[in-house]
């Protein structure tokens, strides 16, 4: 794993009595078989946009979603004019993908990256979301966006399809700001200029991901999460769990 998200881019028993007189053995009840593990369709690159336009239009309320952790819960609202990266979310989400999987990734003052195991999980096909980056989405503190592998190797700056990552980040000092811009190039309003200076993020991300949400509530436990022990690989040491759920206004 790198060091940078821009370069982000794994009984049956028989029973018998033996006594002094032989006994006929009683039949045995098979165990009922297990039912099999659901799969969802497995969606393709040809299909993807497609499926995923249908689903967000089958659902078309689905933008608040409650992700709940060991150390509390966090509470996201989807933008509905990223509608593939939306509906992509919700619908793993309604199958129960995300609720075997941990956050792997954890960067202190950057972000926590979530949507893997080390588990065997549920197929869902190798396919990547269409970018859908829109310039008044930013990556200030609490943004939700989806990962993906650096221009080097995905020059249309497709989205993966399991991991996200929700922004920490850290205020950002004039001259650190200053600095993104130039480097990266940024077209940043005012406003958010302003919000970066005085709440965080981290603009090093904007204008090449795409954010498709963002925390309306449990920063404080992003702020958990982000400050857990880590490994090397920045995995936390001790796995940190999620379970995905759709929730109603």
């Amino acid at each position: 794993m790198q060091t940078s998200i821009r370069h982000f881019c794994l009984l049956l028993g028989l029973a018998g009595a033996l006594g002094c007189e032989q006994k006929k053995a009683p039949a045995a009840t098979a165990a009922p078989a297990p039912a099999p593990a659901f799969e969802p369709t497995q969606l393709t690159q040809e299909t993807v946009i497609d499926s995923l336009t249908a689903y967000g239009q089958a659902h078309p309320h689905d933008t608040l979603v409650l992700i709940s952790t060991p150390k509390g819960d966090i509470k996201i609202r989807l933008y509905k004019d990223t509608p593939l990266h939306r509906a992509n979310f919700v619908r793993l989400a309604n199958y129960g993908f995300f609720d075997k999987t941990v956050f792997f990734r954890v960067e202190k003052d950057f972000m926590i990256q979530g949507g893997r195991t080390d588990q065997p999980n549920m197929k869902i096909g190798t396919y990547k979301i269409p970018p859908e980056i829109k310039s008044p989405y930013f990556h200030k503190r609490g943004a939700v966006g989806m990962a993906r592998y650096g221009d080097d190797q995905n020059p249309e700056r497709m989205s993966s399809n399991r991991d996200f990552y929700i922004v920490q980040g850290h205020p950002q000092q004039e001259h650190e700001l200053e600095a993104n811009i130039r480097e990266f190039s940024l077209k940043l309003t005012p406003a958010q200029k302003k919000i970066y200076r005085t709440q965080g993020g981290a603009p090093n991300l904007d204008q090449t991901f795409t954010v498709f949400g963002e925390v309306v509530e449990g920063m404080d436990v992003v702020d958990s999460i982000a400050a857990v022990e880590v490994d090397q690989q920045k995995w936390p040491v001790k796995d940190v769990g999620m379970k995905v759920k759709v929730v109603r206004e």
